[in-house]
């Protein structure tokens, strides 16, 4: 089996089997992803096939010196899935509500990434609920600071704050 870096090698090389290769290996995390996000599966379909097409389009935006390909694969799609999101909020009009009963649910968690995410929603529903509520409205919902300010009808600075709180308990959390 190839490593992640010689499929990418092979991609900048136009080898359309690497792309399939990396496809198959990492399309269903992608897809998870996509739907804990999105909430839908044919737009995380659609982010999917973003997430693959950009990986071929320009194979050099991977620095392998920077992260792991697979964490860097999922933020491609988490950035995919939240341009997804905005669109939508925009055309629609619709606004964004948090629902302290309903955390976007990870599909196939065979894998240990998939595993760390459901695990998330442990860790997360440990923190204080105004710290796990502007995290799940950023990373999930792809709100801005300043949106996430309106939604909750809070001061910037309150939001920013919890978000850094959060953040470093998540990172703590994590690390143990």
């Amino acid at each position: 089996m190839a490593t992640d870096l010689a499929l990418i090698a092979r991609i900048k090389q136009r080898d359309a089997s690497a792309l399939a290769e990396l496809y198959d290996r990492y399309g269903a995390r992608v897809y998870s992803l996509a739907c804990a996000i999105l909430g839908e599966a044919m737009a995380a379909q659609e982010v999917t096939q973003d997430t693959f097409i950009k990986l071929w389009e320009h194979p050099e935006s991977y620095r392998y010196d920077d992260s792991r390909f697979v964490a860097w694969l999922l933020m491609v799609a988490r950035h995919r899935a939240i341009d997804h999101l905005r669109r939508e909020r925009l055309r629609s009009g619709r606004t964004v509500s948090i629902d302290n009963g309903s955390f976007p649910e990870v599909l196939d968690a065979a894998h240990d990434v998939e595993a760390r995410w459901r695990d998330l929603k442990q860790v997360l529903d440990a923190l204080p609920a105004e710290q796990r509520d502007v995290i799940v409205l950023a990373y999930y919902h792809g709100l801005s600071q300043s949106e996430i300010a309106d939604v909750l009808k809070l001061p910037l600075g309150t939001v920013k704050t919890r978000l850094r709180l959060g953040m470093e308990k998540l990172r703590n959390v994590i690390a143990d």
